[in-house]
């Protein structure tokens, strides 16, 4: 049975080459890849000013840290109720409190409860487009503008893509770029890089202040060694870092240590350029494995559905409800033995919202499916069988003990 992994990153020889090259001249931490990236993704942003940084969560807090500068009377800022939880993390690490609104159907910032949200004390809107499903920006620009707040077009998830002739993160008043995994852009894990998109305002100065402070990033050699064995050789690794993590949590203790922020360094500037440079490939590539998917899980009466999905729309991830009855995390469980890698989606921070809409909590029904780039139909129509498969035996089990039969190792 054939291993169906997540799209972590889609590398190939050049991303290799260009470690090698880094390697051999010294230059990991510092090197010409940096300006070379600042004039890349100016000049694909149009956009007079790019900042590059060691996170997408450093360029969103020295972002928040000068708005709180230039407005210190304001402290909230308006968040979708379904968020990367890095974005709330950074939020309530600066002392802003975060409004939560609803989210549409499209899983993004929903303009009308969004501008219920809106007082006099707060900073800024922070409008994500959700795992590369474009929000509607033009919108929330128009909606910040009226209200005299800051907007943040955070395009962590979605580099190269536009709305009205205008690329996605240059919005607003400054917008944000990641290149953690899975995101468009790879350069590793978190830490690997980031970006501040600035434009010729108030903000701008304050946040060319802070970066040009920054020393770049340390030990990104061994964090990218880290990042092939967790993620990109994940098939063969995932049980040896399952119990190391165990045994370090022994040992050692748990908890995630803060990440400090930095310039981007050399060695995840050229990475960043080598996958700038075969974006439109991927996007291509991304756009046709969509396609399967919508094709292979729309027979009629399917219970599926792919809430962001629409045609030649890209997505970074392959995002699927699970129908009614279906535990998620059993279903991952049974998906996992039969050699289908999958993900959840991201927590609600307010469910009850969602149930007040009677709508399901998105972060209980949502899993993310595998889509790497040499995906075939055939690989597809395979995942979705065996989805198909587990979901359909998972109901058949829920419906026995409901019956009465309290036999659960169908379930198992």
């Amino acid at each position: 049975m054939s291993y169906q992994r997540l799209p972590y990153a889609d590398w190939g020889w050049a991303e290799l080459r260009a470690v090698l090259a880094a390697m051999l001249c010294g230059r990991i931490r510092r090197g010409p890849g940096t300006r070379q990236l600042e004039g890349a993704l100016a000049r694909l942003l149009a956009v007079p000013h790019v900042l590059p940084v060691n996170s997408g969560r450093t360029a969103l807090r020295f972002g928040l840290e000068a708005l709180m500068r230039l407005r210190p009377a304001c402290n909230e800022v308006i968040i979708p109720a379904f968020i990367c939880p890095a974005v709330v993390e950074v939020v309530d690490s600066l002392g802003l409190l975060p409004v939560v609104a609803d989210v549409g159907a499209d899983l993004n910032l929903d303009p009308a409860a969004c501008a219920q949200r809106i007082g006099s004390r707060t900073l800024a809107i922070i409008v994500a487009h959700m795992y590369g499903c474009p929000a509607k920006i033009e919108t929330f620009e128009s909606m910040a503008r009226a209200t005299r707040v800051f907007l943040v077009d955070d395009a962590a998830q979605v580099v190269g893509e536009s709305v009205g002739g205008r690329m996605l993160g240059t919005f607003g008043d400054f917008g944000v770029l990641s290149f953690a995994q899975s995101k468009c852009v790879v350069t590793g894990e978190s830490g690997g890089g980031g970006v501040l998109i600035c434009h010729e305002n108030e903000v701008f100065p304050i946040v060319r202040a802070r970066v040009e402070g920054l020393a770049p990033a340390e030990g990104r050699l061994w964090a990218l060694v880290a990042f092939c064995w967790n993620y990109l050789l994940e098939s063969y690794t995932a049980s040896l870092s399952y119990r190391w993590q165990r045994l370090r949590q022994q040992v050692v203790g748990g908890g995630a240590h803060g990440l400090v922020p930095a310039g981007i360094a050399n060695l995840d500037a050229c990475l960043a350029l080598v996958q700038l440079r075969s974006l439109s490939q991927r996007r291509e590539q991304r756009l046709r494995i969509l396609g399967h998917y919508a094709e292979a899980l729309a027979a009629p009466g399917a219970p599926w559905r792919m809430p962001q999905f629409s045609p030649g729309r890209y997505l970074a991830r392959v995002m699927v409800s699970l129908p009614p009855g279906v535990e998620l995390d059993a279903c991952q469980r049974q998906l996992r033995r039969e050699s289908v890698c999958t993900r959840r989606a991201y927590a609600t921070h307010s469910p009850a919202s969602c149930s007040a809409r009677g709508s399901p909590d998105p972060g209980e029904c949502l899993i993310e499916l595998p889509a790497y780039a040499d995906m075939t139909a055939r690989d597809v129509a395979d995942v979705c069988q065996r989805l198909q498969r587990v979901a359909a035996a998972h109901r058949k089990c829920v419906s026995n003990r409901h019956d009465g039969d309290d036999d659960e190792r169908c379930c198992q």
